[in-house]
């Protein structure tokens, strides 16, 4: 008898910084190729959002250069999780991105959800 494997999913946040020094091309590149990662993973992109360029709060030494300056990106991300821990794999890969965060998105609760609507 075989046991049925779990295939749980989970949404995952990914945030990346690249480098503003970079042009909106470049930068095209590098989201294209942190997609095919998703893609070759089998995650699915729930959202994206690009947070633009910022000042970091401390230099970052990376490819023999100083950044103090970082175009962002934050996606949300669908991902079985036993493959979760193979697209970070991937994705330390890419000599291009600077830094990136990936964690496990927290769930909304509906009473959360309706106080931040009141709120805002």
């Amino acid at each position: 008898m075989k046991i049925p494997s779990d295939k749980r999913t989970k949404l995952y946040e990914l945030t990346y910084l690249v480098s503003a020094q970079l042009t909106s091309d470049e930068v095209k590149q590098i989201d294209s190729a942190v997609e095919k990662l998703i893609t070759k993973n089998k995650g699915v992109v729930k959202n994206t959002e690009d947070w633009g360029k910022r000042e970091l709060a401390y230099t970052i030494k990376h490819g023999g250069k100083r950044h103090v300056e970082a175009a962002y990106k934050h996606l949300v991300v669908e991902f079985e999780t036993d493959k979760a821990y193979a697209f970070e794999k991937d994705l330390y890969l890419n000599q291009s991105i600077l830094r990136h965060l990936f964690v496990i998105a927290e769930e909304v609760s509906a009473k959360e959800a309706k106080k931040e609507e009141k709120a805002a």
